[in-house]
């Protein structure tokens, strides 16, 4: 296997802002495992250099669903919409309850259960630890990093990096993932359900989000994407701070070029969003599968700061927030 190495230019000490558990039993795999993910053989992938950068594109032969994390990603999405859906969003909430790390212990929800989008991104992909560990017996996620990765926020820890900090060439969860040698770069053109964005909207505002579809111009969910595409559906935490309001829950994005057209149904809109092929305004990416994780990790500076969320950009309102 090819490794990569990223290669950090850490030059500024500024702060960018950007009880008990159902069982994991409650997921329904049959209602997701029917998602084929198959990357396309031409991918853009982050090799040596600055992360925050889009490099050429690398010709890989094309990989099986199991070469990546998607259909873990998309159980625990499936696990928390059921479980933990709509309890409300709240710019100061970290995860919507205490989540174990394995033998190491837990990490502590703040204000549950209630939650915010980067931290939805980081529940994410916690869950999706427990379902994969519970499914396959394998807990070497447990061991890449230790708990405090998912706790801390200087550049050593995968926290700090979901959270947005450009000085730590991160603009998005698929750039925390890639930084920390677990994701691989994806255009948006060649996405798959369970994959990473981060979404930046024409208003000064922007979004931590799961993907799960491409949305075409007759307001109709496709796994594929066309000239038809005006948008995607995702998952991420959003909207109102009262239980029924926000919190976990499904919206459709609409790129700013076409407008904000009416979806049928109780289709929630999500508009005014940038498209770019500039990963600092449309960040995208897989996750791999555990066992394809490299082992780069960013190494600490003592020039570089935390991360410092940024609760103005990231407020959580979407067009169509229950009011």
């Amino acid at each position: 296997m090819i490794k990569f190495v990223a290669t950090f230019l850490l030059l500024l000490p500024v702060s960018v802002k950007a009880s008990e558990q159902p069982s994991l039993s409650g997921v329904d795999p049959a209602a997701i495992t029917s998602v084929s993910v198959v990357l396309p053989s031409a991918q853009q992938i982050v090799a040596e250099g600055q992360l925050s950068e889009v490099q050429p594109p690398l010709t890989a032969p094309d990989r099986t669903s199991d070469y990546y994390f998607n259909s873990y990603v998309l159980k625990a999405v499936n696990y928390l919409n059921k479980n933990y859906g709509l309890k409300g969003y709240n710019i100061k909430a970290v995860l919507t309850h205490d989540i174990d790390y394995s033998d190491q212990g837990v990490i502590k929800a703040t204000k549950p259960p209630q939650t915010m989008c980067v931290a939805a991104a980081m529940e994410v992909i916690l869950t999706a630890y427990q379902i994969y560990s519970q499914e396959t017996g394998d807990y070497s996620p447990y061991k890449y990093l230790p708990k405090s990765s998912y706790e801390k926020l200087a550049v050593d820890d995968i926290k700090g990096h979901i959270w947005v900090n450009h000085d730590f060439n991160s603009y998005g969860t698929a750039d925390a993932l890639i930084n920390f040698g677990m994701g691989q770069r994806v255009k948006f053109e060649s996405l798959k359900p369970g994959s990473f964005v981060n979404i930046n909207r024409t208003t000064n505002t922007g979004h931590a989000v799961v993907f799960i579809n491409y949305l075409n111009n007759k307001g109709e969910e496709q796994n594929y994407y066309n000239d038809s595409v005006i948008g995607f559906k995702y998952f991420s935490s959003q909207g109102g701070s009262e239980a029924g309001k926000g919190g976990f829950s499904y919206r459709y994005a609409i790129f700013s070029k076409y407008g904000c057209p009416a979806l049928s149904g109780d289709k929630q809109r999500d508009c005014n969003v940038i498209y770019s092929e500039n990963q600092k305004y449309l960040n995208t990416g897989m996750m791999l599968s555990p066992k394809n994780w490299s082992g780069v990790i960013p190494q600490a500076s003592s020039r570089t700061g935390e991360s410092v969320f940024d609760g103005e950009y990231f407020n959580g309102k979407t067009t169509d927030d229950p009011r």
